[in-house]
């Protein structure tokens, strides 16, 4: 080993660090990666230059004591081991920049990780950590790079996660004065008329009432409950949920995997007739797989139940807590079933967790005022807050939180919505149930019209109606649901999807009819483990914005709105088989689309379904009067193409296929011409979208809380200056990444103050940028009819020819179309993060906002094209 300011040592088989390294004082960088070091000398750490120090991917359990003594280390990289803890010294590491734990066993953080104060990545990823110290917070405020997937996290910190920083240093900020908690929710479903509401007064212990009227929508009641292991309270929030199947489509929105859920059933009426199984399946596919549910038989002392619980238990492994048989006339039962409710909601991962004093007092006060008033502006939440000394970012933040606890509805990102704190969900699904029950819209064949609403939502059976200014608030909660939108043609009428007819239309042509020359098509088949209740129903809401006037209970036939493309799809559900069909000159586009927006559909609203992608056989049976019944797994005919495959044999017609053909249209040889053509920038322009869809889904698991695509300008002055391309003033541009219409947003623009090292910093990813930027560019005026197509070019060019006069990068960097980031392109996207919370320090972005889009990808768009995400509300018909 040479006597430098290196030491590289990786991958030689090492138990332990030689000693020869002690004495050499001037290393400054020691890579001791891929060895099977069981400890780390104290002398190591001793080294007065060390700046970097590799452990990665060895056998350390522990660090031992003298950590504290590495004073200048800034690299400290521990990933992929079996640490279990770190000692509190390292937060004396006053130079650490970079912390990496990712792959070890951690189960907490020392506080003292939040006392680095150079400290800017932190990786955690793939540990066992539940929390995150409070003194975190100012680290994640100051917009530290974090990355924590892949642990077992406790609520509320996922959730905190997905909004962004901001809303996760609020929340570790307010945990200084925190307090345990000690509050669940218990969701009581079953048919209608079986005693659920009585029920939830014999758990109350209020005596019997005889002919209780009937729940309609959801009545919310408070439950007391000592906790089966300690001297603490537990606060049960019972949730009683009307039986009616009007209701049904609001209240799985409500469903929560924080919950403990309870079937009532009737015996006299028997099992089957109660849907026992069936109100099980939809708790496990709403939920998921960490679900649990009690299985409560009413009226005991009318007639015994008879359950077949066995069967239960085996076709739903791990749902059924247990089963119990009470009667709220006498109170049968009932002291049972609370000590079973107290057993199971204590288990519940929440329970005893920290929230601020500050926080509880401002929910209760909230909560409160539940039983007088169904809802609050959201300014007078605001005061709220304000009185119990929230800023403003906590205010976001409490809000946010117990909107995903459920405890209120409230939707702060939408511009429509966001005035509103609701209180009672009653409120609501009553609403929505009106206009679901109504005959005129469903004789409509499910056109709602707007001159109706005063008559729908006015008073009825001696209740007095819905005050007119909550018309318009109710409907666009309808869309936000996926429950309707307003028709393009005829904004004063929307379509509720649910209740189309059950008869399809004429269409312009389904599976059987010839593919038209010059279009491709693509199949897909999405078999489902469950019925899927409301699934076309969601997509025909969700992708509205490509409706062709063509819908069915079963089915939707959509035509892309960007008529260049030239796509058309067709979906139809068929029992457990939905099936897709997209036909296109170039379909991977729309067809990608369509099924990550189908993929996301059924793991966000059925996180308990599973599902398996298939892709129909194209071949012909021999007397050509159908397709051949064959079918390849997708995720096989992807994993075939990746270890260079071209062709696979189907099992059914015994015929061979082009993979490329079977997956995106085109047969291999096309390829060549295609990469051609988007090269000299005349390919189809769906190809080209496509392109840019697929960087920013690579960059998504990465960043998603600032927008990704950029330019550099530079401001010339003379000629002497155009010698040194860095003399001159360089400005970054963010992007609208609306599909279709991307462009610079002027209103996002910053100057550079050295740009010539921070384009160094960032250029690996800034080289995918402009790359992807160069292929859309000539095609947004043909795409979206602008004028100012030019103007989208030249600072894609010029973005290019600044990046060229920089040092090369290695050409094969990581990032291939379609693939995740390589390492390097990673590492220059968290950065150029960095910076930008740095240089808008308010994340203000020029007005950039953050948008999901059908599919589930974030986009940043600018307030031109936010409305095509949030309409706002509508103006209703006097």
């Amino acid at each position: 080993m040479a006597i430098t300011g290196k030491a590289i040592l990786s991958e030689r088989g090492l138990r332990t660090v030689p000693p020869a390294l002690f004495d050499i004082r001037q290393l400054e960088h020691i890579d001791l990666r891929g060895n099977r070091l069981t400890a780390v000398p104290a002398e190591l750490f001793a080294l007065p230059n060390l700046r970097t120090l590799r452990l990665d991917l060895n056998d350390l359990s522990s660090l031992s004591a003298g950590l504290n003594r590495a004073r200048v280390l800034e690299v400290l990289t521990l990933s992929r081991n079996e640490l279990e803890e770190l000692p509190a010294e390292i937060g004396e590491l006053q130079r650490l920049i970079m912390l990496d734990l990712r792959e070890n066993r951690l189960r907490h953080l020392p506080a003292e990780v939040g006392e680095l104060p150079a400290l800017s990545h932190l990786f955690l990823e793939q540990n066992q950590l539940t929390s995150l110290p409070a003194q975190l917070a100012e680290m994640v405020r100051r917009s530290i790079s974090l990355e924590v997937s892949n642990n077992p996290w406790d609520d509320p910190l996922p959730e905190l996660f997905e909004r962004g920083t901001t809303a996760v240093a609020d929340y570790l900020a307010s945990l200084v004065d925190g307090e345990p908690l000690y509050e669940a929710k218990l969701i009581l479903v079953g048919e209608g008329n079986v005693g659920k509401t009585s029920l939830v007064a014999a758990l109350r212990g209020e005596p019997f009432v005889r002919d209780r009227p009937t729940t309609h929508g959801i009545e919310v009641q408070p439950v007391a409950l000592p906790h089966p292991d300690t001297d603490a309270q537990m606060t049960l929030r019972v949730w009683d949920f009307g039986g009616q199947e009007v209701y049904r489509v609001t209240h799985q929105f409500f469903f929560s995997s924080r919950a403990l859920y309870a079937v009532a059933w009737k015996p006299r009426e028997g099992q089957e007739q109660n849907e026992v199984e069936g109100w099980l399946r939809r708790i496990r596919l709403r939920v998921g797989a960490g679900a649990k549910a009690l299985v409560v038989a009413t009226h005991a002392n009318e007639r015994a139940a008879e359950l077949a619980y066995a069967q239960l238990q085996d076709a739903l492994p791990g749902l059924v807590a247990g089963h119990h048989e009470i009667d709220s006339v006498d109170g049968t039962g009932v002291d049972a079933l609370r000590q079973a409710i107290a057993d199971e909601i204590a288990r519940l991962p929440q329970m005893g967790q920290l929230l601020s004093r500050r926080w509880i007092a401002v929910r209760d006060e909230i909560l409160a005022l539940a039983g007088t008033r169904p809802q609050l502006d959201h300014a007078d939440f605001a005061a709220v807050c304000a009185r119990h000394g929230l800023s403003a970012s906590e205010t976001g933040t409490l809000a946010d939180l117990l909107h995903d606890l459920g405890q209120i509805i409230h939707y702060g990102d939408d511009e429509g919505l966001r005035d509103i704190v609701v209180l009672n969900p009653e409120w609501l699904t009553k609403a929505i149930s009106y206009v679901l029950e109504d005959r005129a819209t469903r004789e409509g064949g499910g056109v709602l019209d707007h001159h109706r609403l005063r008559q729908i939502w006015g008073p009825r059976d001696g209740e007095d109606g819905y005050a007119a200014e909550h018309h318009p608030y109710f409907l666009r909660l309808m869309e936000k649901f996926d429950v309707s939108y307003r028709l393009t043609d005829d904004p004063d009428r929307s379509l509720i999807a649910q209740l189309v007819s059950q008869n399809r239309p004429p269409l312009p042509w389904d599976a059987a009819t010839p593919i038209r020359p010059g279009s491709r098509c693509l199949r897909l088949v999405c078999e489902l483990n469950e019925p899927a209740p409301g699934l076309i129903s969601w997509l025909t809401v969700r992708h509205h914005a490509a409706s062709a006037g063509l819908h069915w209970s079963n089915g939707v036939f959509l035509r892309h709105p960007i008529a260049a493309y030239r796509s058309e799809a067709l979906l139809q559900l068929d029992g457990r088989q939905l099936r897709l069909q997209v036909r296109a000159p170039s379909p991977d586009l729309f067809f990608n689309v369509l099924r990550d927006s189908v993929e996301y559909l059924v793991r966000s609203r059925w996180p308990g379904m599973t599902y398996t992608l298939l892709v129909p056989c194209p071949a012909a049976v021999a007397d050509g009067t159908a397709l051949c019944p064959g079918s390849f797994p997708l995720p096989g005919l992807i994993g075939l193409r990746e270890r260079g495959r071209t062709t696979v044999d189907c099992m059914a017609c015994f015929g061979q296929h082009d993979i490329a053909q079977l997956l995106t249209g085109f047969t291999s040889t096309d390829f060549p011409r295609i990469k051609e053509e988007l090269q000299q920038l005349h390919t189809e322009v769906s190809a080209v979208g496509n392109s840019v869809r697929r960087l920013l889904r690579a960059i998504g698991p990465e960043v998603t809380d600032c927008p990704r695509l950029f330019t550099v300008e530079r401001q010339e002055r003379s000629w002497l200056q155009r010698l040194n391309p860095f003399h001159e003033h360089h400005y970054l541009t963010l992007w609208c990444e609306h599909p279709g219409s991307w462009h610079p947003h002027t209103a996002a623009t910053y100057e550079l103050a050295e740009p010539k090292a921070w384009l160094t910093e960032v250029g690996p990813y800034a080289r995918v940028v402009v790359n992807a930027l160069r292929i859309i560019a000539p095609a947004v005026g043909t795409i979206a009819d602008l004028a100012g197509a030019a103007d989208v070019k030249a600072p894609v060019e010029q973005m290019k020819g600044i990046l060229d006069s920089l040092p090369p990068y290695p050409r094969d960097s990581g990032y291939h179309w379609g693939s995740g980031l390589g390492a390097l392109e990673g590492g220059a996207l968290r950065r150029f993060r960095q910076f930008m919370f740095t240089i808008d320090s308010d994340r203000a972005f020029g007005d950039l906002r953050r948008v999901i889009d059908p599919s589930g990808d974030y986009l940043w768009v600018c307030p031109d094209h936010y409305h095509a995400y949030d309409p706002g509300l509508p103006v209703l018909p006097r």
